[in-house]
């Protein structure tokens, strides 16, 4: 991983992103594989929709809290609390970032 970007100054201002190599391989790789079997565990399991019906809004959040909470667990990311508190927003698309 590289350095960070700095923060955006405004809340509206770009959220520059760091760039992450995503090929195969790279460490990227691992934790998604990691991440997609922990969130297709919890699909199949007697909690997940094929057992309980849902919307699909509440599969996907389901699914992605599962997956980042396994690699959370496993020590495999941590969660940078200071800059994520720091930051006047976040941006809740891919689309609404900038490329550092």
């Amino acid at each position: 991983m590289t350095d960070k970007p700095a923060l955006p100054k405004g809340p509206f201002d770009p959220f520059l992103r760091t760039r992450v190599d995503t090929s195969t391989g790279s460490a990227f790789a691992d934790a998604h594989r990691i991440a997609t079997r922990a969130a297709t565990c919890w699909l199949l399991s007697p909690e997940g929709p094929y057992k309980k019906p849902m919307t699909m809004a509440n599969i996907v959040d389901s699914a992605v809290h599962e997956a980042l909470l396994h690699l959370l667990e496993l020590g495999f990311v941590d969660i940078d609390e200071a800059r994520m508190r720091a930051a006047r927003g976040w941006p809740m698309g891919r689309r609404d970032t900038k490329e550092a």
